[in-house]
C-alpha cells in the first residue's frame, strides 16, 4: 500500500513539472527597443578654431619734427577723427628761421628784379653792337644766378612752413586712442610712438586652419564667431583673407572680419570661429547609433507593428551625434535607436517609447545625446 502511494506522488510531481516546463516554453520574451521617428531637418559638418579679436587697422603716431610737447588733446579711450590735432611740439625756432628766410627772400627778390632789368637793357646794347659778347655773357650769368637763388629760397620757405605745420601732429585715421606716451613739457621723439590708434569699427579674428579644411572655405564665406564676452549667441563674420602658404606650425592663416560699430568687441577678446565644411537642408536625419554597418553595408531597423525589419540605407553628412540618410525612408517611420545591435531581420520586439517625427531634429538628437552622456 505504501509503495503505491509513493509511486502516485512521484507521478504527480513529474506531471506538474512537465506542465510547468510546457508553460515556460510557451512564454516568449520580446526584445525591448527604443525608436525614433524619421524627420526632416538641416545638418552640417563643421570645424572650429580659436583666435583673438584684433583691430582691423592699428597705427603708431610719431612726430615728423621732434621737440618739446606744448600740449596734447586726447586721452586713452577717446575717439578721434582723421586729421584732428593730437598734440603740438614747440615751433618757436622754426618760426624764427622762417622770418629770417622770408627777409632773405625779399632781398633776393629785389636783386632778381635788378638783375632782370640789367639783362634786358644790356641785351639791346648787345644787339646794337655796343657791348661785347663776353660782357653780355657775364650779365646773363648774374641774372640766371639771381633766378636760381630765388627758386632755392622758395623751396626753403616751403620746407620751413611744412615743418611748422608738422609741429601740430594730426591723426592719420579715425579710431580709438589705445596708448598715449606724451606729456606737456616732455620731449616727443621719433623713437617712441606718441599715440597708438586702433580702428575698432571692424574687428578681425585670425585663426590657423588645418590643411584638411583649408580647401573647403573661400573668401567671402559667412561664418559663425562665438565670443562669450560679447554675446550668448554666435556673431556673423566674413572671411576676408586666406593665406596660400602654411606657417611653421603647418596651419594656414585665415582672417575673419566682424562689424563692431557698437564697440562691444574689444581687441584681445577670445573668439571661436566655426567653419561649415558641408551642409544639407531638408535632409533625413537620424541618430548616428541608429545606423549599423556590416561588411560595408549601412542599414537600420524599421519597426512595423511589432516586427523589426532590416532596411539598407545610404548615408551622407555625419556629425558624430547625427547622420544624414540619402536614400528614401518614409517620413514618420519608427527607426530602432536602442537595442538594435543584436536584432535580427523580422524579429518581434517590444517598443519602450513612442517617437514623434517633430522630436527627431538634429538639435533634439544632440540634446538627448548630451543628457545620456
Amino acid at each position: 500500500m505504501n509503495q503505491k502511494l509513493i509511486i502516485l506522488c512521484l507521478c504527480s510531481v513529474l506531471l506538474a513539472g512537465c506542465a510547468n516546463g510546457a508553460s515556460e516554453e510557451e512564454e516568449t520574451v520580446l526584445r525591448t527597443v527604443e525608436v525614433a521617428a524619421v524627420g526632416i531637418d538641416s545638418i552640417s559638418n563643421d570645424f572650429s578654431y580659436s583666435g583673438k579679436a584684433a583691430a582691423s587697422k592699428e597705427i603708431s603716431v610719431v612726430p615728423t619734427i621732434p621737440g618739446e610737447v606744448m600740449n596734447y588733446f586726447f586721452e586713452v579711450g577717446d575717439t578721434v577723427r582723421e586729421n584732428q590735432v593730437l598734440f603740438t611740439v614747440d615751433s618757436s625756432d622754426l618760426n624764427d628761421q622762417l622770418r629770417s628766410a622770408e627777409a632773405n627772400y625779399n632781398v633776393s627778390k629785389l636783386n632778381l628784379e635788378n638783375a632782370e632789368k640789367t639783362y634786358n637793357n644790356n641785351k639791346v646794347l648787345f644787339q646794337g653792337g655796343i657791348i661785347s659778347q663776353t660782357e653780355m655773357d657775364q650779365i646773363k650769368l648774374s641774372y640766371e644766378s639771381a633766378k636760381a637763388n630765388i627758386e632755392s629760397l622758395e623751396v626753403n620757405l616751403d620746407i620751413l612752413k611744412k615743418q611748422i605745420n608738422d609741429c601740430s601732429v594730426t591723426s592719420p585715421m579715425s579710431g580709438v586712442i589705445v596708448s598715449r606716451n606724451v606729456e606737456r613739457g616732455g620731449f616727443a621723439s621719433q623713437t617712441t610712438p606718441a599715440y597708438v590708434i586702433m580702428d575698432l569699427s571692424t574687428i578681425k579674428v585670425e585663426v590657423g586652419v588645418s590643411e584638411q579644411a583649408i580647401n573647403v572655405i573661400h573668401v567671402g564665406d559667412k561664418v559663425q564667431v562665438t565670443m562669450s564676452a560679447v554675446s550668448d549667441t554666435p556673431l556673423i563674420g566674413k572671411i576676408s583673407t586666406i593665406s596660400p602658404a602654411s606657417s611653421q606650425t603647418g596651419t594656414y592663416s585665415v582672417k575673419v572680419e566682424l562689424d563692431n560699430k557698437d564697440g562691444a568687441i574689444k581687441s584681445g577678446m577670445l573668439a571661436d570661429v566655426n567653419f561649415v565644411k558641408e551642409k544639407a537642408d531638408d535632409a533625413i536625419i537620424l541618430p548616428r547609433d541608429a545606423v549599423l554597418t556590416k561588411n560595408g553595408e549601412f542599414y537600420v531597423y524599421i519597426v512595423e507593428g511589432d516586427i523589426a525589419k532590416k532596411t539598407p540605407v545610404t548615408t551622407g553628412i555625419e556629425t558624430g551625434e547625427t547622420i544624414q540618410i540619402t536614400s528614401d525612408l518614409p517620413e514618420g517611420a519608427q527607426i530602432v535607436t536602442r537595442g538594435q545591435t543584436y536584432l535580427s531581420d523580422g524579429e518581434q520586439v517590444s517598443i519602450a517609447n513612442q517617437a514623434d517625427p517633430a522630436e527627431n531634429t538634429a538639435e533634439n538628437i544632440a540634446e538627448d545625446t548630451a543628457k545620456e552622456e
